[in-house]
């Protein structure tokens, strides 16, 4: 995709950024800028509460679609932590200071992983989530347009169709399914370049088949790791809300701290 260069770009401009304001004492915490960013990234974080609250109270239906609340929550989610830290210049110069980071660390990685769990079992960043027999009905439709555009290339077929039994066969025990969905994506990726192999690459229409090919095992994957993506997202439901307000305590705390001492 076009945009991860320029997200691998962004990257590493932050991380040389930080860097660079880590050793070149450019600002204090405690001094204007300093100050102002913490306050800035606080306020951010703290705006990330009234998203539970437009989603779970009756009083709030009215505040916007719901939509954009999430975009905003997601957004404040990244530029909140992100200040937070160029705020501290990348040191942690008090107690108070190191568990209010540490928390808000956890806070920020807990919503990477409920993120991408939530991308799996959702049709797209604001549809409705997904059911397990939508998805093996796409995955019915994918296979009957492979078998029939793809009938003079067998060993394509076969590579796919050996794919699609290791993937959907059922595995005895916890370690088995948990095993299976983390090398899952890595044996799409072989048995897609292996089917590569096997059709022509210079002609649009080879281009095509190469992309419904491609589909086809994305859609096997998926089918095969949404019980495990739905469980995951139901744990880190029950693991998230509590560390949100762990978050806002210890940064209530934090800024206490810090205009009394």
């Amino acid at each position: 995709m076009i945009i991860w260069p320029f997200i691998l770009m962004a990257s590493a401009g932050l991380g040389w950024l930080g860097w660079d304001v880590a050793h070149g004492h450019y600002y204090k915490p405690g001094d204007e800028i300093g100050y102002n960013m913490g306050l800035i990234g606080g306020l951010m974080m703290l705006t990330l509460l009234t998203y539970p609250i437009r989603k779970h109270f009756r009083f709030a239906l009215r505040w916007g679609a719901i939509k954009y609340w999430f975009s905003l929550h997601m957004m404040f989610g990244i530029f909140g932590p992100l200040l937070v830290l160029f705020h501290s210049t990348f040191h942690i110069n008090s107690i108070n200071a190191g568990v209010a980071l540490f928390s808000m660390a956890l806070v920020a990685g807990s919503g990477v992983i409920g993120r991408y769990a939530y991308r799996h079992i959702h049709r797209g960043l604001y549809g409705s989530k997904l059911t397990l027999n939508e998805l093996k009905n796409e995955l019915l439709g994918s296979e009957s347009e492979a078998e029939s555009k793809l009938k003079n290339h067998p060993k394509v077929l076969l590579l796919l169709h050996d794919f699609q039994q290791y993937a959907l066969e059922t595995n005895p025990g916890f370690f088995g399914k948990l095993v299976k969905f983390m090398t899952l994506p890595i044996r799409r990726q072989i048995a897609n370049l292996r089917c590569t192999i096997y059709m022509p690459r210079y002609s649009r229409n080879s281009r095509k088949r190469r992309e419904m090919v491609l589909d086809y095992l994305y859609a096997v994957e998926r089918v095969a790791q949404f019980d495990m993506f739905e469980r995951i997202f139901s744990l880190w439901h029950v693991a998230h809300i509590p560390l949100v307000y762990l978050l806002a305590a210890t940064a209530i705390w934090h800024v206490i701290a810090v205009h009394m001492y």
